[in-house]
């Protein structure tokens, strides 16, 4: 079994275990709960779940119902013409959209492309000049600071859907190319990505891995492949083996599965040796062999619940596997 095989094998089983652990069925309904909850999760881990799954249906055809089954279920969100926080929920998150959108286009059906462009114009709603040449875009409806996750994903979204060639290419790389824009606004003197912008242009200081991997997806996908480049090197300088073990594994995935993107048109062994060292220590310290769940060992965690980060260290998996698959047959 070469490297790329046994990361695949390993996302397959983590992957089992994160049905065993949150997926509910019932005749033909798949709610996703977490393992002692009584409720269906917020749509933002709904839809790392939903993802992981999209992208674990296209490399093993068994988990494609249970994919579809996860697209007709987050239609229990739904809100009007995009979807709330939880279902029955009016509340409605423009960056929890976007990664059901991202999701949807990875899935890449007829059905799936046509939801994901129908959440990108509640996307382009959320949306507003910010600067010369600038777009951000609002957190939550109604909101008033302008984020990098939001931003970040409907760019994303937008250049993903106009490869795809549904939507207008040059209105929708236009909006990627300005979300791109104000990203680049929001690094601070150490070129990392901050959290958002408040409406008197302040910026909130935090700095997370997952807006460098939108912001590194981004500048793929609009061309800017060296400016990609230099974020993923200052990304990995500033999150060594200890801060990004505390991160949230669900962020760190984001960035992994970005730079693995990028690994594909611009490679570098750094890149899929970072990413492999990191998953190597959740395999063998966050691992619970007699649950297969990956959370213990002292990760980091987003928040209480398991299916979130577990989900997104599915993804991450696969994501490398891929990724060292296609470099061992060039």
């Amino acid at each position: 079994m070469n490297e790329s095989e046994l990361w695949l094998y390993r996302a397959q089983l983590s992957w089992d275990a994160l049905d065993r652990l949150g997926f509910r069925r019932r005749a033909s309904r798949i709610t996703v709960k977490e393992p002692r909850g009584v409720r269906a999760v917020p749509l933002w881990p709904f839809s790392q779940v939903l993802h992981t799954s999209t992208v674990m249906s296209s490399l093993d055809q068994r988990v494609r119902p249970t994919a579809e089954g996860l697209l007709g279920a987050v239609e229990s969100y739904r809100s009007g013409d995009a979807y709330g926080e939880r279902p029955a929920s009016r509340r409605r998150y423009y960056d929890d959209n976007a990664w059901i959108a991202l999701a949807a286009i990875d899935h890449d059906t007829q059905e799936s492309l046509a939801l994901a462009n129908r959440v990108l114009h509640f996307l382009q709603r959320g949306s507003a000049q910010v600067g010369d040449g600038e777009i951000g875009v609002r957190w939550v409806e109604g909101g008033a600071n302008f984020h990098a996750c939001s931003t970040g994903s409907t760019g994303l979204v937008a250049a993903r859907l106009a490869r795809k060639g549904i939507v207008d290419v040059d209105e929708a790389r236009a909006l990627a190319l300005a979300c791109a824009r104000f990203m680049a606004r929001l690094e601070g003197d150490d070129g990392l990505v901050r959290d958002h912008m408040r409406p008197d242009g302040g910026m909130d200081p935090a700095v997370y891995t997952y807006n460098q991997g939108l912001a590194i997806g981004l500048l793929t996908e609009v061309g800017q492949v060296d400016d990609a480049t230099a974020l993923a090197h200052r990304t990995i300088e500033a999150f060594g083996t200890e801060r990004l073990w505390a991160s949230p594994p669900v962020f760190n995935s984001i960035f992994i599965r970005e730079l693995m993107r990028l690994h594909a048109v611009s490679p570098h062994p750094e890149w899929l040796a970072y990413s492999e060292r990191y998953l190597e220590h959740v395999w063998v310290r966050a691992r619970n062999a007699a649950t297969g769940e990956l959370s213990g060992g002292g990760l980091g965690t987003y928040d209480k619940g398991v299916l979130l980060d577990h989900a997104g260290l599915v993804h991450a998996m696969l994501a490398l596997g891929t990724a060292l698959g296609d470099t061992s047959g060039r």
